[in-house]
């Protein structure tokens, strides 16, 4: 992008042309001294200022910064210049014959409120435009649904990996013996390359995640289009699986060891479960902070899988686990599970007590390893269960 004269700048950010001026005075943008021009990456310079004000950091104080040198901002580096504005949305709603609330409600919902002048960016308006146009046959609930699908998840990836580069680049340079000047220098060098690394990183995981789960979801429609075309015969079909392990002590390790321990253990246990659970068929669901919710395709081996989570878990945490496992039908909604199977999974695992899997009947009766006994609790009545639920406790055979 060529360099910005300083009205263009200001609609670039967008912001009015008399606050490019006040911030050339204090020193926080410098036009070219031969053209007054100004670099497209000041529009992030521009931004970060209003959220300082919006922070109540005083700009003011923030430019003598600047201008003795503890403080720099080259946005530049890590962060490509905004694209430019285009239309607005009741412009591009009449464009696509939809409801401009619905254009708004989207790019909302995609993490991006609309902004004060109702125009929208010329990225933003082609994504939305490639929405509505390629799922034409979604209605306006099932398209929300959709961005903040897309949205919500690219939301906390962005957070946690900023989270990440502050805990390991920014917080490891801070103890370093150099200046302030060279710890910046270095951080913003560092923030160069790990910009590089998630630009190239998410399209690719995209892709390699997109293709795994496209053929698996091909053969799965494929073995129903066979049987209901008549080409095979129908077979029948095993239910999944849904687990839920629990750390018994994390409350207590958060009392005596402090949050940023309890933290690090929350997410120690996310690498310890991931390699147990695919072993056996299934995948981690999601974190529930001291505990994690499981699906296990294959619920024959869910039951064994769940033994060697506790044991894993404990091995390597050092903390009391317990799994509740339960089969039967769910709903698949959004990369979750939702449904009877579900709730009745979690509250056995509130009914376990620590070291314990206990699993339903139903899952007991799928289980098939040699390696797994059980023995019978009893039929227990579980919080928000209508009916009791005969339990079974699983051990090592």
């Amino acid at each position: 992008m060529a360099r910005l004269t300083a009205e263009e700048l200001a609609e670039l950010v967008p912001c009015p042309p008399h606050e490019i001026r006040r911030l050339e005075g204090l020193g926080i943008v410098a036009p070219d001294a031969s053209d007054g021009t100004f670099e497209p990456s000041d529009a992030l310079v521009v931004r970060l200022m209003s959220a300082f004000e919006d922070a109540c950091i005083s700009v003011d104080d923030v430019a003598r910064g600047v201008a003795s040198g503890a403080l720099s901002f080259p946005l530049g580096r890590f962060l490509p210049p905004p694209d430019a504005t285009s239309v607005t949305y009741e412009e591009l709603a009449a464009e696509l014959e939809r409801p401009a609330q619905l254009l708004r409600r989207l790019i909302s919902e995609l993490g991006f409120p609309p902004a004060e002048d109702d125009r929208l960016r010329v990225s933003d308006a082609e994504v939305l435009s490639l929405l509505v146009t390629r799922l034409d046959l979604a209605d306006e609930q099932e398209l929300s649904r959709f961005a903040r699908l897309y949205g919500g998840t690219m939301q906390r990836l962005v957070a946690s990996a900023l989270q990440f580069f502050d805990r390991v680049v920014r917080e490891r340079v801070a103890t370093l013996d150099l200046s302030d000047e060279e710890k910046d220098a270095l951080v913003y060098s560092k923030a160069a390359g790990f910009t590089e690394l998630a630009s190239t990183l998410v399209p690719w995981l995209q892709r390699r995640h997109r293709e795994h789960a496209v053929l698996e979801y091909l053969v799965e429609v494929t073995e129903g289009f066979m049987e209901e075309r008549g080409i095979t015969p129908r077979q029948p079909r095993q239910p999944p699986a849904i687990a839920f392990l629990d750390l018994t002590g994390y409350t207590s390790l958060a009392e005596e060891r402090g949050d940023v321990a309890a933290a690090e253990t929350a997410a120690d246990l996310a690498s310890v479960v991931q390699d147990a659970a695919r072993a056996n068929g299934g995948r981690a669901v999601k974190w529930l902070g001291d505990g994690v919710m499981f699906h296990f395709t294959d619920p024959g081996r869910a039951v064994l899988g769940c033994l060697e989570l506790v044991e894993r878990t404990e091995h390597v945490l050092s903390l009391p686990a317990r799994i509740g496992v339960n089969a039967g039908a769910v709903v698949a909604q959004e990369g979750d599970y939702f449904g009877r199977t579900v709730n009745i999974a979690a509250r056995i695992t509130d009914y376990a007590r620590p070291h314990e899997v206990l699993a339903s009947d139903d899952a007991r009766q799928t289980s098939r390893s040699p390696e797994v006994a059980f023995e019978l609790v009893g039929d227990v009545p579980l919080k928000g269960v209508a009916h009791s639920v005969r339990l079974h406790r699983a051990v090592r055979a």
